[in-house]
This record gives C-alpha cells, structure tokens and sequence, in this order.
C-alpha cells in the first residue's frame, strides 16, 4: 500500500481576513451574549477569538510529529458536520508543502531549502494524525490560503441524538396468602362445650350415693 496525495488547493484569500469579512454573516449564529453588544465591541471580540484561533493551530515547527487533537470535528454555519484540521504553514511555500495519507494515517510533509553564498540550510517538518473511523480518507480536501493556513477538511456524518429516557410501567402483583384464618366459631349453635373437670349436677328424681 502507498501514500495517497491529497491535492492542496490554492485561495486567494486570507484565512483570518475571509473570516473578518463573514462577521456580518455569521452574528445571528452567535449567542446573545454576542448580539448583546454594540458593533465595535462585538468586532473586538471576534478578533481576540481569533488571536486565539491563530495560537491555538496545529504549527510544523516544535510540535510532536504525531498530533493529538481530541475532538477535530467542526458544524459549519450551514449545519454540516466536519472533520477540521488546521496548520500555520505561513513559513513554507505552496510548492513546499504536501499532503498525503496511507489508509487511516493522514500526513502533513513541508520542506523548505535556502542557499546563500554556498550555503545550503533546510527547514523540514512532519505533522502526522490517525483518522477517525468515521472519516473517509478518499473525501478530504485541502486548501491553503495566502496567510499560509492550510486547512483539511472531509465531510462526515452527524452524531446520533441522544435517546431520550422512556418511562416503563412495572405492574404490581398482589399475592395472597397460603395460610387462611381460622374460622370463628358459630356462638349460634345450641349449648356450649363444658369446660373439662365441671361438676355435672344431679339429674332429677335421683340422688347422689354418699360413701
């Protein structure tokens, strides 16, 4: 199995300017903490959120090779589910940089050489990341904008939803007992059980033998 080439895609744009002329676009998205503020203060805020997003992207200089991104997965503003890397590559050249994967193993390949005065210096980086399982290696796409910020991305379906709980019904089983209650005696019947030891008194016209 070889490498696969992922073609790189040239935008005549700058990455952190196309997303400042989509602010007006993008605000009804935001959440009302967001459209609680006046114009300027709200512009402000997006571009410290991107001073963030520029510190916090994938960089082919000190980092690891093999990159490891918890959750490279992104919704756009149309709602579409991606998968979303992002690499400063602002110090290489279109021509310096390649992208390729083998099966699962996406890589990121820039090389970069100067000669001066007989000189030759040479900047080389790899950046390596193991796709997940739901993102199809023949469906990525690259694109580098002219601040140097490559992006690749691949479509990728959406998450489950969540189950919601469903509430059972468990019966209740009445059981009744083995053992049944004794039976009250019938006080209506005639006469009454003697006690035992009771004295029977002498019937009439007879009399009692004294010894």
């Amino acid at each position: 199995m070889s490498w696969v080439l992922v073609p790189v895609g040239m935008k005549d744009f700058g990455y952190f300017d196309r997303q400042r002329d989509m602010f007006s676009d993008w605000l009804h998205l935001f959440d009302d903490s967001w459209r609680g503020l006046g114009m300027e203060d709200s512009v402000r805020r997006f571009d410290s959120e991107l001073d963030r997003v520029r510190d916090e992207m994938h960089r082919m200089d000190v980092q690891p090779v093999e990159l490891d991104v918890r959750h490279p997965f992104i919704v756009d503003p149309e709602g579409n589910h991606k998968f979303s890397l992002r690499f400063n590559c602002s110090q290489f050249k279109p021509e310096e940089i390649e992208v390729k994967t083998l099966d699962k193993k996406l890589k990121v390949h820039a090389k970069h050489v100067q000669e001066d005065e007989g000189r030759k210096i040479t900047q080389e980086f790899t950046r390596e990341f193991t796709l997940p399982e739901n993102v199809d290696p023949n469906k990525l796409k690259s694109h580098l904008s002219e601040d140097g910020v490559l992006q690749i991305e691949a479509p990728v379906p959406p998450p489950p939803e969540p189950k919601t709980p469903k509430e059972i019904m468990i019966p209740i089983e009445h059981l009744e007992s083995k053992t049944k209650p004794k039976e009250a005696k019938d006080e209506s019947k005639e006469g009454k059980e003697e006690p035992k030891g009771a004295t029977e008194e002498p019937k009439e016209g007879t009399s009692e033998k004294k010894e």
